[in-house]
């Protein structure tokens, strides 16, 4: 079974890998998850894997740009169960993963640029009621693409 930090890792490695699609980042991003993938030298199965990459890019460029967000959506969740299913099995990848979706996220440009922090949050006790929270939380680079931080918006004073 996967450990949180390992599924966290898979699930930022899925949300990076479709973030790099139709990017200056998709051929550096597409060798790195194929090479992972394909265990190295399995030439035939990195030809599979980059055939489903290129599959799905594919698709996304074909989207109409109203629908474009809605495919990247259904495609991440796909990404991240292929990785953690990876790392589930040969977890000596984690690192390799880590490195990867780091390089992806560094050649990313600014408004594909995301955090994913799977969450799932229960209260209990002390809380009046329960709480429950679920699912995938986006934060996208905030400042580049909508302007001022929460501070500035509620009127904090900068240094």
């Amino acid at each position: 079974m996967l450990t949180e930090i390992a599924a966290a890792l898979a699930a930022a490695g899925g949300t990076a890998v479709v973030e790099a699609m139709a990017t200056d980042a998709w051929e550096s991003a597409r060798s790195g998850i194929a090479r992972l993938l394909g265990c190295g030298d399995d030439r035939h199965r990195r030809e599979i894997i980059e055939a489903q990459l290129d599959e799905d890019a594919a698709m996304l460029e074909r989207a109409d740009p109203g629908d474009s967000e809605q495919v990247r959506q259904e495609l991440e969740p796909v990404w991240r169960r292929r990785l953690a299913t990876h790392l589930d099995q040969h977890p000596e990848a984690l690192d390799e993963l880590r490195e990867l979706v780091e390089q992806v996220r560094d050649r990313l440009p600014g408004e594909r640029r995301t955090v994913v922090n799977n969450q799932f949050n229960v209260v209990r006790d002390h809380a009046t009621g329960n709480i429950v929270q679920g699912g995938d939380q986006h934060i996208y680079n905030y400042r580049e693409s909508h302007g001022p931080t929460v501070g500035q918006a509620l009127g904090e004073a900068s240094s």
